[in-house]
């Protein structure tokens, strides 16, 4: 595992994913959520508006634990962003994630959020190997 890639355990469930944020097909990485020897999603992007959000910190909060701070992509990191986002995950008693995103403005804000979810397992395979 390279130091791109952060990862919660408990028991025989463990995940890895990008110090960034997302689980993403990787040949160099296997980032994923395991259960034992099982592989349970291959792919996890969260976008904003069509965006993958900026990273701003990543924190290991617990060894079941990671936390995740983020901007909308802007283009760059150089203008305040008036929304931030905040991704916790957890492999303790299950897998979970919460989100949540604040508005810094008075202005509602309309947003596109989206989560794409890939997962492959072996009866998903055909029998020449294909997808």
């Amino acid at each position: 595992m390279t130091t791109n890639a952060v990862s919660a355990l408990e028991g025989a469930t463990f995940l890895v994913s990008e110090r960034r944020r997302d689980i993403s097909i990787s040949p160099e990485e296997a980032q994923s959520l395991f259960q034992g020897d099982t592989r349970f999603l291959s792919r996890w992007v969260l976008t904003v508006n069509g965006k993958l959000p900026n990273p701003l910190c990543t924190y290991d909060v617990y060894y079941f634990a990671l936390q995740f701070f983020l901007v909308p992509g802007t283009g760059t990191i150089y203008v305040d962003s008036p929304l931030s986002i905040g991704r916790q995950r957890a492999v303790a008693g299950g897998f979970h994630e919460n989100l949540k995103i604040k508005n810094h403005t008075d202005k509602p804000q309309d947003l596109d959020v989206a989560d794409l979810f890939q997962s492959v397992f072996p009866a998903d395979l055909r029998r020449d190997g294909q997808r």
